[in-house]
């Protein structure tokens, strides 16, 4: 199976992301997690590439990896990252092995509650600037109102990062630890 959680900026994705692989591990079930923002920044961008060509390209090596992490016998892969649009799901799901379960997590937060992680995170570059972020979460939430029916949906700005591994974990059908 393969869980991919997306949403905007400091949504919580990676958070929630590693919170889930801790409770597959409490569960015994091998689990690997794939960032797609790491896969980005191997990438090294020329004058003439465009960055949505190399998120793409990014997108395309996630499957790759998950696909190779699942036939080593990895049961379950988390990805997180911009999977917002039908584009970038598109752009990993046909390269992702077609035998695997696939589930999408959309996070939601307000702009006012992710420029507040933003901001408190000292590890963050342009996203802690009001100017970057008011723009993206813009964009980014204009798409968000087209989430696919199938898609799990957590507002992490009301439920905790705890409750929301759990959530995903029972909905998912992968039960949790007591």
């Amino acid at each position: 199976m393969v869980i991919v959680i997306t949403g905007p900026i400091a949504s919580g994705k990676s958070a929630i992301a590693r919170g889930l692989a801790r409770e597959l591990g409490l569960r015994h079930i091998r689990v690997a997690v794939i960032d797609l923002d790491l896969i980005f920044d191997m990438l090294a961008i020329t004058e003439r590439e465009s960055e949505d060509a190399a998120w793409a390209l990014a997108r395309r090596a996630a499957a790759v990896l998950a696909n190779t992490f699942l036939e080593g016998g990895v049961a379950v892969v988390v990805a997180d990252g911009s999977y917002n649009k039908p584009g970038h799901r598109a752009d990993f799901a046909k390269h992702l092995d077609t035998r695997v379960g696939l589930r999408y997590v959309t996070l939601r937060v307000s702009y006012e509650e992710a420029l507040r992680r933003a901001q408190r995170d000292p590890t963050r570059g342009m996203s802690r600037d009001p100017a970057f972020l008011g723009p993206y979460f813009a964009a980014v939430d204009h798409g968000l109102e087209t989430v696919p029916v199938t898609d799990i949906v957590i507002d992490t700005e009301h439920v905790s990062e705890t409750s929301a591994v759990m959530a995903i974990a029972r909905l998912v059908g992968l039960g949790t630890s007591s």
